[in-house]
């Protein structure tokens, strides 16, 4: 008895440290719940509000050019409003978490600019702490001279104990996951080309143009012709704390005419009948091989946790675009390229992740393209450049 009695209080006593530990990192955390960008082809002005003060730090880079403000740990509850930008100086937005206890918001310029200002207040009376940073367009020179000026200062992550000497640079891990294997052929050409074997060479191809970038690390959720089921896929990416997980298939319509690649990001209701159906699908992968359909995740009631959620959504927006706008003119796209389904394999909340469609075997066309090794090689190189570019603000070689 005195035993049962002993273990309870263990459990109890670690119970409370988990909770309180999981209070503290709560407390810790401010919330980003609103935001927008105001202005003309001038001057803009962006305006961010959160529940708590913050430490930020606001820099210009170039090649793109961008700015960039580093804050203190965030959650971002923010709506479309954020996406309501004026044309002349803001392209995009983006916004998420960088590392452990870092955050970032991105702005997209359309042109050269320079910080006027920026501050944080309090706005007591509103109950809320809100970041100001006004830009103003200025010459090539000008723009120059101020990225020059205003490089970022190294945080705690990026420097040691002994300040002489910096840490190792963080190594991104890239999750590539070549659809279909095994008994699981997928969808096949009238040429009789499998689509496993389609994905899974273009994913060689892809590791390939990776393989340069020392601070990326590129995996494969299967090397070979063998089954790999849904979850075990989703397993892989989490087991090895994937920073970005790309899916990769070739699938077959009816309508023979239709062609061209496609980028995925996740929707419970589709942008589409035709890529709902498409994820139904490929969620019914598993049934091939005679395992039950995998189970879905429940909807997360938890603030923090529906919160990562939108923050990898809007990271996994970020990098369909920059996909689709790095294909374009140089790859043959779908009309309306980027699309949203349902797809199992994108419903982990820990990282960002997409569904590339290289094209559909139904084509005659497509099918010829994507068992070219030329073409596989072109197109590779192109999604390639995209990652690079997504983790570019990260890689330290700004």
């Amino acid at each position: 008895m005195r035993t049962l009695v002993s273990l309870f209080a263990l459990v109890y006593t670690l119970l409370a440290l988990s909770l309180a530990s999981a209070w503290a990192a709560q407390e810790e955390t401010a919330i980003a719940f609103a935001a927008r960008v105001v202005g003309d082809d001038k001057r803009a002005r962006l305006i961010v509000d959160f529940d708590k003060s913050v430490k930020y730090d606001a820099y210009l880079l170039a090649d793109p050019r961008r700015i960039i403000i580093d804050l203190s740990q965030t959650a971002f509850s923010l709506t479309g409003e954020a996406k309501k930008l004026p044309t002349g100086l803001v392209r995009d937005l983006r916004y998420g978490t960088i590392g452990p206890g870092q955050s970032r918001i991105v702005l997209e310029l359309a042109r050269d600019v320079v910080i006027e200002n920026h501050s944080l207040r309090n706005v007591a009376a509103e109950n809320r702490h809100r970041l100001l940073l006004d830009l103003v367009t200025a010459s090539a020179e000008k723009f120059a001279s101020a990225v020059r000026k205003s490089a970022p200062k190294p945080t705690q992550s990026e420097t040691s104990a002994n300040p002489q000497k910096t840490q190792d640079k963080k190594t991104f891990t890239v999750v590539l996951d070549p659809g279909h294997g095994g008994i699981d052929g997928g969808a096949e050409g009238a040429g009789k080309t499998a689509e496993k074997t389609v994905t899974l060479n273009f994913a060689k191809h892809l590791q390939a143009s990776l393989q340069n970038i020392d601070q990326l690390k590129v995996l494969m959720t299967r090397e070979d012709d063998r089954f790999v089921s849904l979850s075990d896929r989703v397993d892989f990416a989490k087991k090895n704390h994937a920073d970005l997980f790309i899916s990769i298939h070739a699938d077959s319509l009816r309508q023979r005419n239709i062609r061209g690649a496609t980028v995925y990001t996740l929707s419970e209701e589709g942008t589409d009948d035709q890529s709902r159906a498409l994820a139904q699908k490929q969620n019914r992968a598993d049934l091939v091989a005679g395992l039950s359909l995998p189970k879905t995740q429940p909807k997360v009631t938890d603030i923090l946790i529906d919160l990562t959620r939108r923050e990898t959504q809007a990271f996994s927006v970020g990098i369909a675009r920059l996909i689709v706008r790095q294909m374009k003119d140089r790859v043959r796209l779908l009309q309306n390229p980027h699309r949203s389904a349902d797809f199992y394999v994108l419903k982990a909340p820990e990282f960002p992740s997409v569904l590339l469609e290289l094209g559909y075997l139904s084509n005659v066309e497509d099918e010829k393209l994507m068992k070219s090794e030329e073409w596989q090689t072109k197109a590779a190189n192109i999604i390639g450049d995209s990652i690079k570019m997504f983790f570019k603000p990260r890689l330290g070689n700004n």
